[in-house]
This record gives C-alpha cells, sequence and structure tokens, in this order.
C-alpha cells in the first residue's frame, strides 16, 4: 500500500487539531502536506492530494499571504486540478502564483518561468488564445535570457508553445515547437531522457492528427524502443504542466 494513502487520514486529522499552531509550526506542518500531497499527485490519488494541498495552502497562508511556499502549493493544486480538467478553477491558482513569485523573484525568475507556461496551457485550453500566446512567448524570452540556447528549460517552454498552438490547431507551427523541443533535449539530456520521449509522444500526435500515418508509425517505433530502453511512462496529463518546487533554481 502506497505510504500516501496510510498518512492522509492522518494528515487531515491533524488539520482539525492544529488551527492555532505558531509560526514555525505551521510551516513544518505546511511542508509534510505539500510533500504528501505531492507523492499524492504522482500516485494519481486526486482526492487525497486536493485535500493535503488545500491543507498546506491553509497552513502557509497563515504565515504569509505572499510567501512563495504558497504559490508553489497553489501550482500544486493547478496542476492537479488541470489534470482534471478543471480548467476554470485551475486558472486563478496559476494566476495568484505568479503574482506571488514575481514579488517575491522578479520578473526574470525560473519560477516565473513556470508560472507563464502554466498559465498559457490554461488560457489555450479555455479558448484564450491571445493570452495564451502572450504569455508563452514571454516565458521563452525569459528564458532566453537566463539560459543559454540549449537549455532544457527552454526545451521545455518550445514544447508549451507547442501544446498552445496544437490546441489552438496551427498544427504546422506546433510541430516546429516540438521539433526544437525534441532538438534541445537529445542535445542536453539525451535521447532515452523522459523529458525528449514527452516531446517525441507531442510529435507523433501531431502526426497522427495530420494524417501522416507512416511518419507517425515510425516515430511511435522509436518512441517505444526508448520506452523499452529506459523503463519510462508515456506522457500523462500532469507532464502538460509544471509544479516547480523542484524547479525553482536554475
Amino acid at each position: 500500500m502506497k505510504l500516501v494513502i496510510i498518512l492522509a487520514p492522518i494528515l487531515i486529522a491533524l488539520l482539525l487539531l492544529f488551527d492555532h499552531m505558531p509560526r514555525r509550526a505551521q510551516v513544518t506542518l505546511w511542508e509534510t502536506y505539500q510533500s504528501a500531497g505531492r507523492q499524492a499527485i504522482e500516485d494519481r490519488h486526486v482526492a487525497d492530494a486536493e485535500r493535503l494541498l488545500l491543507a498546506a495552502a491553509k497552513h502557509i497562508e497563515r504565515v504569509s499571504p505572499d510567501d512563495p511556499r504558497l504559490a508553489n502549493t497553489l501550482n500544486g493544486l493547478g496542476v492537479l486540478y488541470g489534470m482534471q480538467n478543471r480548467d476554470i478553477e485551475a486558472e486563478p491558482l496559476f494566476e495568484r502564483a505568479l503574482v506571488i513569485n514575481e514579488k517575491a523573484f522578479g520578473r526574470q525568475h525560473p519560477s516565473v518561468v513556470l508560472g507563464l507556461q502554466n498559465l498559457s496551457v490554461i488560457y489555450a485550453s479555455r479558448n484564450k488564445f491571445s493570452k495564451a500566446h502572450k504569455a508563452a512567448r514571454e516565458s521563452l524570452e525569459i528564458c532566453l535570457h537566463l539560459f543559454e540556447m540549449y537549455h532544457p528549460r527552454i526545451g521545455s517552454t518550445c514544447r508549451t508553445l507547442a501544446t498552445v498552438y496544437a490546441l489552438e490547431d496551427k498544427y504546422e507551427e506546433a510541430e516546429r515547437f516540438a521539433e526544437q523541443s525534441i532538438a534541445i533535449f537529445e542535445n542536453t539530456l539525451g535521447e532515452r531522457h523522459p523529458e525528449t520521449a514527452q516531446s517525441l509522444a507531442m510529435m507523433v500526435r501531431l502526426m497522427w492528427t495530420t494524417h501522416r500515418e507512416r511518419e507517425a508509425q515510425r516515430l511511435e517505433a522509436r518512441l517505444n524502443t526508448i520506452h523499452q530502453r529506459s523503463g519510462s511512462e508515456s506522457e500523462s496529463a500532469e507532464d502538460t504542466y509544471h509544479q516547480g518546487a523542484r524547479d525553482q533554481a536554475p
């Protein structure tokens, strides 16, 4: 049995017991809820994940409503809701997280890049394509300022742009950015890395969508070989978004 299944009811009970804990205790409890909530997302225990992350947000907000740790939790909740197609609920969480991180770190920061990426996907999912493109391109501009051209974060941003264009049914543009993403990940992380596989999986879907069956089958066979060699799984809904805790630093 997964550890999170055992922890979840205990942690939820603690929420009722420690409503008036001192500042440091609130932060420590946030860390416990946050860690368990992220694990629940990875294990696809969505109900537990939502309860745990909401508890984490409640406790850190008591410490400070502008704390970057709160932004981290809000991003996690946004990812969770995005996985469930609860885009209306995810959008304000990502927006608030972005405001908090901008205030804490300034505009030129990796956490802001991740926030803009998440917002661009949510905006595109809700057919707000003008806002989606603005957020995605701004995330790319910040990346180009912070990192060298061949850097995994730029590969991730290119894949986000590909996602936005694909949701807009602009497949030629989507494919161009997907190709750039693949090239960057192969150059920086290698062919067998999960990031490379996710971008290849996106390209496979684009080829199937544009009725290029032979090309899609050929690339799909390559992707299957990579999965067999590395033991990695295919792209999931969570991979469209970025939680950010392990990605805060350059």
